[in-house]
């Protein structure tokens, strides 16, 4: 019997998910994730994929955020042909992410390519001033920078995205999908986002099967929108996550206060609540609180700005898929109600637009990408906001190390953008209750559900940064009796 997985993203670091199981010579993926966070992890997105992608059976996907399902065009270029399974939703939402990665791969790409000209032409002029050969400039003109070869390609672009989109197929939630050859996924919902799944993976190797489960990014209990994450109560091998699992949220309540200090406190003073948010799951959670508060009128009714074209899909995309909601919004849908749509919202859908949010009439609230302040529109909102005293930066989801978010939150007095150095003097806040992700007591109550008479072999700790997993690791061992590791990037273990 040969059956083993090999963990190629999300290992020692929360980003990059990527888990390759083999049985023979059959081979499926699980998720195919972009590095995100500082710079030396996001160089990690050119390195080549550990194995070739045209032996690959198959790959599912847990949900549609950049970190799970990033890479998958990338892996279509290197020649991948096979099909993608996900959930319906989430082959809808994977389609708008990935289009917009798409064109900021090219921008990016073309962005980098003109600097390394420049820099070449730059050395070009410095070698000419040092020397007295009249012959040399010529040579040099000649030569650079379109005679250098460290240029780049795009990690990908639209017609892989095409290519992507075409190998997708959807499945629902509880139906057992054959994806190749001894390999059956049962995806159950997770709670995460729209569309995100707990795969359950049977994997037979001659007279020998082993149930993996892979628990994706997990949801929280009783979070808005969404039903709860799915419990699973039997498998061999369990792979989950542990971005929060060193720490425990504060309860919702308490976070709905902390937002209603944050937006009267700004109405108060005529300023500016800005909001980093993913355009995926905590924008919608987002409006839906919103929409709550003011219907209650425990909020002032302030103009509320949604400035992400992606957030604006992804919402259009929740209103087709009512199958996925908790009782609580479907209820408010079949009265006529939309519990994602906040009353006045505006969607900007040209940078020209985001840019004149600066001279709107005061007090206003501003939802905008990306999450953890690593690009998008939200880093010319920075350059107008951090500065004012009257305007408040609120942190609502997890900031990844290395990243500005993280500096910020942190404390950090400065922020550097665009080469320039920002003061930091408006009110930094943080609200860890509105995290999509379990924290360390809702994680170990989900790993608590499989049967204490068939507890898993082993359960493999992923998606979080050291600290993170070795405290969850720790919880695992003394708290459910169960044997946790910690997988090195590239590792590969025989699940026997």
């Amino acid at each position: 019997m040969s059956i083993s997985i090999q963990f190629l993203g999300a290992a020692g670091c929360v980003t990059g998910s990527q888990f390759l199981v083999t049985a023979g010579d059959r081979r499926v993926l699980v998720d195919c994730g972009m590095f995100q966070g500082s710079p030396e992890e996001v160089a990690r997105n050119r390195m080549p994929f550990a194995f070739e992608a045209d032996g690959l059976d198959a790959l599912l996907l847990t949900h549609a955020h950049l970190d799970h399902c990033g890479r998958a065009p990338a892996l279509v270029r290197a020649g991948f042909g096979g099909p993608i399974h996900a959930t319906h939703a989430t082959v809808d939402l994977a389609e708008i992410v990935l289009r917009d990665s798409a064109k900021l791969q090219v921008e990016f790409t073309e962005r980098w390519n003109r600097r390394q000209a420049r820099k070449a032409e730059a050395e070009s002029e410095a070698t000419v001033e040092e020397t007295d050969d009249e012959t040399l400039p010529e040579r040099i003109r000649s030569a650079a920078p379109e005679g250098r070869t460290d240029t780049r390609e795009p990690l990908y672009d639209e017609r892989d995205v095409e290519s992507t989109v075409s190998q997708m197929r959807g499945c629902d939630y509880g139906t057992e999908v054959q994806v190749a050859e001894g390999f059956t996924a049962v995806f159950h919902d997770a709670g995460h986002i729209l569309g995100s799944a707990i795969i359950e993976l049977r994997v037979t190797d001659r007279a020998e099967m082993r149930t993996i489960v892979f628990s994706g990014d997990l949801g929280r209990d009783e979070s808005p929108i969404l039903r709860d994450p799915t419990p699973i109560a039997h498998a061999d091998h369990v792979v989950v996550e542990s971005t929060y699992g060193n720490r425990e949220h504060a309860p919702h309540d308490e976070a709905i206060e902390e937002l209603v200090t944050a937006i009267t406190e700004v109405a108060s003073d005529e300023g500016v609540l800005l909001v980093p948010a993913f355009a995926i799951g905590r924008t919608q959670e987002v409006i839906w609180v919103l929409d709550h508060l003011v219907r209650e009128e425990r909020i002032p009714r302030i103009p509320l700005y949604l400035d992400s074209p992606m957030a604006s899909r992804a919402t259009s995309v929740y209103h087709e898929h009512p199958e996925t909601y908790d009782d609580e919004t479907a209820a408010l849908l079949r009265s006529g109600d939309s519990p994602l749509e906040y009353p006045g919202q505006q969607f900007t859908d040209s940078v020209e637009e985001s840019k004149a949010i600066r001279y709107a009439k005061r007090p206003i609230m501003v939802v905008a990408a990306s999450g953890m302040l690593t690009g998008g529109r939200i880093m010319h909102h920075l350059k107008d906001f951090l500065p004012d005293p009257k305007c408040t930066l609120l942190f609502i989801g997890y900031q990844g190390e290395g990243t500005l978010g993280r500096h910020l939150q942190d404390g950090g007095k400065t922020a550097r953008i665009d080469g320039q150095e920002i003061d930091v003097r408006c009110r930094v806040r943080v609200i860890s209750g509105f995290s999509a992700h379990a924290d360390q007591h809702e994680l170990e109550a989900w790993l608590a559900h499989f049967a204490a008479d068939a507890k898993p072999k082993t359960i493999f700790i992923v998606h979080g940064d050291p600290d993170a997993a070795e405290a969850f690791a720790g919880r695992i061992r003394s708290d459910l009796g169960m044997e946790a590791h910690i997988p090195k990037h590239r590792e590969t273990v025989s699940l026997v």
